[in-house]
């Protein structure tokens, strides 16, 4: 009876030990979540090599990922084709399908709503640039890209067409595969860089369905105030408009009224342009007036006699050059046959308009285009 109680005493010592040993490589259930932003850890080629002649891009993520999650986020800018990607864990590999062009540089995004296993996304949109050639392109264009009512488009999509003399894109952009494109942030504000240099026709659009293309009868579509924008170019303006509706006309401006609680909003607005149109708009109405030009050049606006209330302050240049009506829509541009949008200006903050005060210095700059 002893052998077999110390027999027993030893096993359950045994299983207690080998119990709290697997226990130890376990981590502590119930300890806080990882909620770090995804991040790639690894690359190759490493940002801004030079020198590239692999057909492969490899990435490691500090999460894991997903094929699926993959296939809806990846961009290669100049397109290379065709590819394969595989995934495992935390590393994702692409192959494409035949050798890269020589003398190019190469731009892979990542959407910056591309998820790991966990739901964790990006901070900011991932851009990986390398060149086959002995120099990376670094040609930068620059902007803003607002909704219809001025908030930032977050969630737009920049694309750049590259414009060659030989070639002729009217009535292509819709079918065509653009050069480059780049994700607005949380501001609306984007930059696409690594451009080679030269011209390009550039596009904003809401992605509404993330497949990266435009897609006229279904998402708003915005274009600045130059058909063409050369490499270099900054602080370029983008307004989001549902083409669709070009046509129709917008609600008139509302009348301003002389109701007991009123101020008033003036300013200045700085352009070499004969005439501007400028615009006050809260939530629940807009007023519209022509700046004038003053004897010092200046073109000098106000605003008597508005209700209370937040306002944002905006202007536009008619493109005729005469003197407009007031009440004259903003051109937004067009796709087919490719136009750009009538120049605009916004004046940074909303205003707010108090009883019996004067709102002044809600001066507007606004670039003419050329």
């Amino acid at each position: 009876m002893q052998s077999t109680s110390r027999i027993t005493n030893i096993f359950l010592f045994l299983l207690l030990w080998l119990t709290s040993g697997c226990a130890s490589d376990r981590p502590p259930s119930g300890g806080p979540v990882d909620a770090t932003p995804l991040q790639v850890l690894f690359s190759d080629p490493a940002p801004s090599a030079v020198q590239v002649s692999t057909e492969r891009i490899q990435l490691t993520f500090n999460h894991d990922i997903s094929v699926r999650q993959l296939l809806n986020t990846v961009n290669i800018s100049p397109s290379i084709g065709e590819y394969d990607i595989a995934v495992s864990g935390r590393k994702m590999e692409i192959k494409g399908f035949k050798p890269l062009q020589q003398e190019r540089t190469y731009i892979l995004t990542l959407d910056k709503k591309l998820r790991d296993s966990n739901g964790h996304t990006f901070a900011a949109p991932y851009t990986l640039a390398f060149s086959t050639g002995a120099v990376l392109d670094n040609g930068i264009i620059n902007g803003t890209v607002f909704n219809r009512d001025y908030s930032p488009a977050t969630n737009a999509l920049i694309v750049a067409f590259a414009k060659h003399p030989e070639s002729s894109t009217a009535g292509t952009l819709l079918q065509g595969e653009p050069d480059y494109f780049v994700q607005a942030n949380g501001s609306g504000a984007f930059s696409l860089q690594y451009l080679a240099k030269g011209l390009y026709q550039i596009i904003a659009f809401n992605d509404r369905n993330g497949d990266r293309r435009i897609d006229a009868a279904t998402e708003e579509i915005g274009f600045c105030s130059k058909a063409i924008v050369a490499t270099g170019s900054s602080d370029l303006l983008f307004r989001l408009s549902d083409m669709r509706h070009k046509s129709e006309k917008s609600p008139p401006a509302s009348k301003v009224t002389a109701p007991a609680e009123t101020g008033t909003i003036s300013g200045i607005c700085f352009t070499s342009a004969p005439y501007v149109i400028v615009e006050a708009s809260s939530l629940t109405a807009s007023y519209r007036t022509t700046a004038s030009r003053e004897r010092n050049g200046a073109l000098q606006y106000s605003f008597p006699n508005l209700p209370s209330g937040n306002y944002t302050i905006s202007a536009f240049i008619p493109s005729n050059g005469k003197k407009p009506d007031p009440e004259r829509q903003w051109n937004p541009g067009s796709i087919e046959p490719f136009q750009p949008a009538e120049p605009f200006g916004l004046y940074p903050e909303k205003v707010t308009v108090r009883p019996r005060w004067t709102t002044e210095h809600i001066d507007i700059r606004i670039t003419a285009s050329k």
